[in-house]
């Protein structure tokens, strides 16, 4: 699969990885995310949960709420962090340009944060029940160095999404 190159991720992926550290559990198909502040070690967002389907060829995003807006000069930085999740997670399973991703959100959601990510193309597969959206797009593999994702030790305080 060809890899690309991305604009925004080569502008915006140094200041993240600067601020911020993510770490990640795997268990069988899915993997659980965690993002830390590299300075104070205060974890920020945990249980970003992402499935992979290998019948469907299809990257589910279970859950991805990275309240990165929460920090100080937030922009970008929840674009950035999904564009490092998605590759990650296309190097662990070892995903081609046959996979998809797929996730459910809020119309509000769609339109102001997943339709405006460049690197990927979001359009909306079916309208759901309750005011949701069901999304798809391909895998754009980047030339991001996902090196900096390290596995997670749950700390004794620390409970298990995924168990």
């Amino acid at each position: 699969m060809q890899h690309l190159e991305s604009k925004f991720m080569l502008a915006n992926g140094p200041l993240f990885n600067s601020r911020f550290a993510i770490s990640y559990f795997r268990e069988s198909s899915c993997i659980e995310y965690f993002i830390k502040n590299r300075i104070s070690s205060e974890t920020i967002s945990s249980s970003l949960v992402f499935s992979y389907n290998p019948t469907k060829k299809d990257l589910h995003v279970s859950r991805f709420y990275p309240e990165l807006y929460l920090q100080s000069a937030p922009r970008y930085m929840s674009s950035v962090c999904f564009g490092f999740l998605i590759n990650h997670c296309a190097e662990i399973y070892c995903l081609d340009g046959a996979c998809h991703i797929s996730l459910e959100t809020v119309p509000t959601v769609c339109d102001n944060f997943y339709r405006k990510l460049k690197d990927f193309n979001f359009h909306v597969i079916k309208y759901g029940l309750g005011n949701v959206v069901e999304l798809e797009s391909d895998i754009n593999r980047l030339f991001l160095d996902t090196s900096l994702i390290m596995k997670h030790i749950y700390g004794e305080d620390e409970v298990p999404f995924m168990k």
